[in-house]
């Protein structure tokens, strides 16, 4: 399969050389611009989100090994979320290489963060079935490293730090 410009682009960006470019091709085509002869990248988002969960744990249990299972979790959260993956996505210039259905296109799509995120995660289980874990792990981390080592102790959520606050001072959580 011969790939567009854009997609060798952010291959090259990404750090993988790809030996089978369809699961590239693929991680980046959103469900707007598939058809029975082009599959999306809904299958590949759900092994890339699993693929990252299981990188992001064990790299943060080998970050602090003394933290606690609670200490982990919201540092975990902050590292997997869609937020964190659109930034990642972002950079790499993911949107550029997106494979968008005319309304898409034309609504944004490039820039959403919900399809930055998908796609991303879509890209990781590309990586993982055209290399293998310990590819996709080394771009995992490459791309996520700074965040990694600078997510915060406490990386709860607004919501969550909101809610106990409120309940710290005997006042009702907020709906």
């Amino acid at each position: 399969m011969k790939l567009s410009a854009e997609i060798l682009a952010f291959a090259a960006r990404l750090g993988h050389d790809f030996a089978r470019p369809e699961l590239l091709h693929r991680a980046l085509t959103h469900p707007s611009m598939s058809s029975p002869s082009r599959p999306d990248n809904q299958r590949l988002e759900f092994l890339g989100d699993r693929g990252l969960g299981l990188v992001m744990a064990e790299a943060l249990l080998q970050a602090d090994k003394s933290a606690s299972e609670g200490q982990l979790a919201p540092r975990f959260n902050a590292l997997v979320r869609k937020e964190t993956c659109a930034e990642v996505a972002r950079a790499l210039n993911l949107g550029a290489a997106l494979k968008l259905g005319r309304s898409e296109m034309l609504s944004g799509g490039r820039r959403k963060e919900a399809i930055l995120a998908d796609a991303m995660e879509a890209v990781i289980a590309a990586v993982y079935l055209d290399g293998g874990f310990e590819v996709a792990r080394a771009v995992v981390l490459h791309h996520w490293g700074a965040r990694l080592h600078s997510v915060d102790a406490d990386a709860r959520d607004a919501k969550t730090m909101l809610q106990e606050w409120a309940q710290a001072r005997g006042q009702t959580p907020p709906r």
